[in-house]
């Protein structure tokens, strides 16, 4: 790749490089991306000799900021992918010592711009940080949407107190008999915090939906759960984004309301750059 060796120049051919390559290796993975570079870190935190694989001059897969030039008006930079990028767990941004090691999150505001041709509607439907600005939006569209999606926003944010004590570790299992007495007992107060987000409101918010409601989100199609709370096109097609993108899966798949949650859950962006929210990119 002549642009990695005018980067690195020939750097592949010394003498060092060739004698920690041939070194054996307790880990090796294969592809630098934002996950391996993550576990990688851990492993070698641990103790353990990790070697890291990336066919490419650079690595951070998906989390790698680039740039292109376009002719008559210079060159701009963008994101390969992590525009979610807040989802980053914020234990790992505080283990890690990332920000002292150049992490920035730069927010998305708006984080959603959708073109609609709907005749005596407006040109398109734009989402902000703002939530009067988010409402005033789509009351262009439905001022019966514009008065759920506060709702709607608060039922997630209840349904993620019910996930997020759950994310950062293995599934908790009280009848594993290889666990110890305080790992049994940690995995208890994380089923009883998760327990508890899924009955409680979300601060301020004056809105709570039921314990049932919130685990019908694994299971429901995207689709069935929007088409409940939305009569606009325009704004259930957007949302319908957010449970599709990544998971491979129609909206009108059963547990496709899930992935939902994913654009909900970042709280990295309180760590490094600013405000808490999923929608920002890695500087």
């Amino acid at each position: 790749n002549p642009q990695w060796e005018e980067r690195w120049p020939r750097a592949i051919e010394t003498e060092d490089w060739r004698a920690r390559m041939a070194r054996l290796r307790d880990v090796v993975i294969v592809g630098g991306g934002h996950n391996a570079l993550t576990c990688a870190a851990y492993l070698a935190r641990g103790g353990l000799d990790v070697l890291v694989l990336e066919r490419r001059g650079l690595v951070g897969g998906c989390a790698v900021t680039e740039s292109v030039h376009v002719d008559d008006v210079g060159d701009f930079k963008f994101s390969r992918a992590s525009y979610l990028a807040g989802l980053l767990r914020p234990h790992i941004v505080e283990e890690l010592g990332l920000v002292d090691r150049g992490l920035r999150l730069i927010g998305r505001d708006p984080y959603s711009y959708t073109p609609s041709s709907k005749p005596g509607a407006q040109p398109g439907l734009t989402l902000w940080s703002d939530a009067q600005k988010t409402r005033a939006s789509i009351a262009g569209f439905s001022s019966r949407d514009a008065e759920n999606f506060e709702r709607y926003e608060a039922f997630l944010d209840q349904a993620k107190s019910a996930i997020v004590p759950l994310l950062d570790g293995a599934p908790p299992d009280l009848l594993d008999s290889r666990a110890t007495a305080s790992e049994r007992w940690e995995a208890a107060k994380r089923i009883v915090r998760s327990a508890r987000g899924a009955m409680t409101s979300p601060s301020g918010s004056g809105h709570r939906s039921s314990a049932l409601d919130v685990a019908r989100l694994f299971t429901c199609p995207a689709t069935v759960l929007l088409d409940e709370w939305f009569e606009s096109e325009v704004l259930k097609a957007t949302l319908c984004t957010d449970a599709i993108i990544g998971s491979m899966t129609a909206p009108s798949q059963p547990g496709s309301g899930y992935v939902l949650l994913h654009h909900v859950m970042g709280e990295a962006l309180n760590y490094a750059g600013g405000q808490g929210s999923p929608w920002c990119y890695a500087e």
